[in-house]
């Protein structure tokens, strides 16, 4: 007996309330195989006076109708990635296994912020501060970036491509942007690295076959690192400032003359300095970046600062050693501080790890202890 011709068809409809004289419908989506129906609702509403059944989407021109057209593209994709992953499987296509299928895939994190939320949930205790910041910086970029260029308050994941991926680049760094801020190209590469990550997860729980993600090809800019030199440090060790700006200065300097981390410096405590086998003072903590254990040469320049603020701490252990601002704080203080001292390089928190000061420093009191 010759096997049944197989038979596969998607019709998507509206359906209203016949006692209802509501202006809008609800949508559903048809899946027939082999003659035998699946029916699943999609979840949105359409303006009945919008609906083409021959074209099988709105044809009106409001959000509504352009949200309902969204949701309609989303089950095509969402329908032909349940073909695909039978067949890749090598698994029959019958309606049962369509079924289970296609209902493993739905989740409560199919959009962009959704996923964000799941990424906090599976890896918010694996991030630093900071990061977690980033991370929240990010999602907030990508949610300006679909209400500017779709209209829309959210976005399925399963629609994101290779198109939304470079726009969206480009977005970062001004266009189509609002507002004068805008990110120079390793600012944005930041953002897409986040952007990746949180994309693999929902690849890696087969929400997205792929991640269009990693399809945008671009290479960071090299940037000249600037330094400080003695005589600058000098300059910025002599001035009278303001309370706020001197203390900004003053921990900017310890970071010069012990190299530590912003993140270090505002934690750090007295406990952390403990006397070596050479008779002289040494930095020990764990670098919140790796965890590794760090012992440093406390250099005369670092523990008079620490002195200075002996009012502050009042030599409790476990007191930090330093009233330290927020990083954004600090460098904007640096800014003016620059200015006040005639320095005409641009000084971030960050560039204390350039500063040939600090090594020069730690070299010769190396060599003091050698001696």
């Amino acid at each position: 007996m010759e096997q049944k011709k197989r038979t596969f068809n998607v019709l998507f409809l509206m359906r209203r309330n016949k006692q209802s004289e509501a202006a809008e419908a609800s949508l559903f989506c048809r899946v027939t195989i082999q003659g035998q129906r699946y029916e699943f609702p999609l979840n949105c509403k359409i303006r009945i006076r919008s609906w083409s059944a021959p074209a099988q989407k709105s044809v009106g021109k409001t959000e509504a109708d352009r949200d309902a057209n969204t949701c309609i593209e989303d089950a095509r994709l969402l329908i032909d990635e349940t073909i695909r992953k039978l067949h890749d499987k090598g698994h029959e296509l019958t309606l049962q296994n369509f079924k289970l299928t296609f209902r493993a895939r739905e989740n409560e994190y199919d959009t962009i912020s959704r996923l964000f939320d799941y990424h906090e949930i599976i890896d918010r205790k694996n991030l630093r501060e900071g990061s977690y910041r980033g991370y929240m910086v990010t999602r907030k970029h990508l949610l300006n970036y679909i209400r500017i260029k779709y209209h829309l308050s959210d976005y399925k994941i399963a629609a994101i491509d290779k198109p939304f991926v470079q726009e969206f680049f480009a977005y970062l760094q001004g266009y189509r942007r609002e507002g004068t801020i805008r990110c120079g190209v390793n600012g944005a590469l930041k953002h897409i690295t986040r952007f990746k990550r949180v994309m693999n997860l929902a690849m890696q729980n087969e929400w997205i076959p792929r991640n269009p993600v990693c399809l945008l090809k671009a290479k960071k800019t090299k940037v000249e690192k600037g330094f400080l030199t003695e005589e600058e440090i000098r300059k910025l060790e002599r001035l009278v400032l303001k309370p706020h700006l001197a203390i900004a200065r003053d921990v900017f300097l310890f970071s010069v003359y012990t190299g530590l981390a912003y993140v270090d410096v505002s934690k750090v405590t007295i406990d952390n300095i403990v006397w070596g086998i050479d008779k002289s003072l040494w930095l020990q903590f764990n670098r919140q970046k790796t965890d590794n254990r760090v012992a440093l040469p406390l250099l005369e320049p670092a523990q008079n600062l620490i002195d200075k603020y002996q009012s502050y701490h009042n030599g409790e252990k476990q007191h930090h050693l330093f009233p330290v601002p927020q990083n954004q704080v600090i460098n904007r203080y640096l800014k003016q501080i620059a200015e006040a001292a005639g320095i005409k390089k641009k000084i971030t928190f960050h560039q204390r790890r350039h500063s040939v000061f600090s090594f020069s420093l730690k070299f010769k009191h190396l060599q003091n202890i050698s001696a």
